[in-house]
């Protein structure tokens, strides 16, 4: 299944050329159809910034006891000076880091799986082309999109690289360094979207299949209008989902979208996609204008260019103000796997794992490091770096394994992160999801 890519268009006039190129605010260039929408007053953004550096400084205790605290501030905008801080913090991606120490760079250091090599380098130069870091083929940031994408494919050998990963990585890189960006990648792909990337897709299959019901409650007459035309939401949905909108929405609006989706979870993608299918569908005249499963496709692919920079929050209030309860969710969940496993008897694939929200993603990650902690007294002198992951063993340097071995110290699956996946062969083969 192909994601659709972000531009055709030629940028060979944008490559560097000795003159400086002028960009808005989030670094996409000036003047390419990019409106990057209006920003908070300095005194407003001073305001949020103070409340997001005392929720950081309180971090353990605000969470859990006033997590009503953080998500007030979710759904009220993270500042763009402190998203490469907090979005890390929410999805636990840096307390992941920080009990993995120097993996990335281990990581990075590597050499690259070569059945992955090529489809990536063709995916870096197709990533947001009209923004700074991504304009040249030689330049930083897409080196580095280089890098974290060959980076998950040792991490997770058995899943790979999918090409819906690019522009969610990408974003990642607009906002903070590349061990972070790195690591929120695997939080996404492992923990808030388990199965999104895997070769099957399970995980964007099911969740296309939970659509349906999902607007059928908030948007009924445009459920209606899907169901006559035989539009199913694989048609429309899955690069909405997979990319997490990373192509369907202004940008400013995708950076607040991002916001609640590391506090909330899956659920947030829902309630964009809600909102979406209202501003496509959700009107009379809208629906007789899509009087076939063609024009109805083309409306929803389209929806961007009827979406304003300049109204994110009131984009954002009507996100949150679609009713999809946690509760609601793994309801529907339990059911709709029912069906899921009649239909698919052999499919391991299980949603219930995943984590809706920073709350749950936290728990998880600090249940792996009690794990670890209890298999290390349980062994003894457990003398692995910690939480060396997946094929990180097989790319140590033969006096790095040497040393090792003379200490005595055992391999097994149990003792690294990514249990069962930690020995495992290489996939071979290229090709993204």
């Amino acid at each position: 299944m192909e994601v659709q890519q972000d531009s055709t268009g030629d940028k060979a006039d944008l490559e560097p050329s000795g003159t400086a190129t002028e960009t808005d605010r989030h670094g996409f260039i000036l003047g390419k159809g990019i409106n990057s929408g209006d920003e908070p007053s300095p005194a407003l953004v001073r305001h949020r910034e103070m409340k997001w550096l005392s929720i950081i400084s309180q971090w353990d205790d605000v969470s859990q006891r006033r997590s009503s605290k953080v998500k007030g501030q979710c759904q009220k905008g993270i500042p763009a000076s402190l998203r490469a801080k907090c979005w890390p913090l929410l999805c636990g991606a840096m307390e992941r880091m920080r009990l993995n120490q120097a993996l990335y760079q281990t990581l990075d250091e590597s050499p690259a799986l070569q059945n992955w090599v090529e489809v990536i380098e063709k995916d870096t130069d197709r990533q947001f082309p009209f923004h700074e870091m991504f304009l040249s083929k030689d330049g930083h940031g897409q080196r580095e999109l280089f890098g974290v994408l060959k980076a998950y494919t040792q991490f997770r050998p058995d899943e790979g690289y999918c090409q819906a990963q690019g522009p969610v990585a990408a974003v990642l890189l607009m906002n903070m360094p590349t061990e972070e960006a790195f690591w929120c990648l695997v939080q996404i792909s492992e923990l808030y979207l388990p199965g999104y990337y895997s070769p099957l897709l399970e995980g964007v299959l099911f969740d296309a299949a939970m659509l349906p019901w999902v607007l059928k409650r908030a948007c009924p007459a445009a459920h209606r209008h899907l169901q006559r035309q035989g539009v199913e939401p694989l048609m429309f949905a899955t690069d909405w989902l997979m990319c997490l909108y990373t192509r369907h929405l202004p940008f400013n609006t995708l950076l607040r979208v991002w916001d609640l989706f590391f506090c909330y979870g899956v659920r947030v993608l829902f309630q964009v996609a809600v909102v979406l299918v209202r501003r496509a569908l959700g009107r009379g005249d809208q629906r007789e204008e899509c009087d076939g499963q063609m024009e109805t496709l083309e409306r929803l692919r389209g929806v961007k260019e009827h979406l304003l920079p300049e109204h994110a929050d009131a984009f954002i209030q009507e996100v949150c103000s679609v009713s999809i309860s946690e509760k609601d969710l793994q309801r529907r969940t339990e059911r709709e796997l029912e069906n899921w496993r009649k239909e698919r008897p052999d499919s391991t694939f299980d949603p219930r794992v995943r984590c809706h929200g920073y709350l749950m993603a936290w728990e998880r990650v600090k249940e792996t490091e009690e794990k670890k902690e209890r298999r290390a007294k349980e062994k003894g002198n457990l003398t692995l770096a910690p939480l060396r992951s997946l094929s990180s063993l097989s790319s140590l340097s033969p006096s790095l394994l040497r040393k090792w071995k003379k200490r005595g110290s055992k391999v097994v699956e149990e003792d690294c992160e990514g249990g069962a996946g930690e020995l495992r062969h290489l996939r071979g083969g290229g090709g993204g999801g």
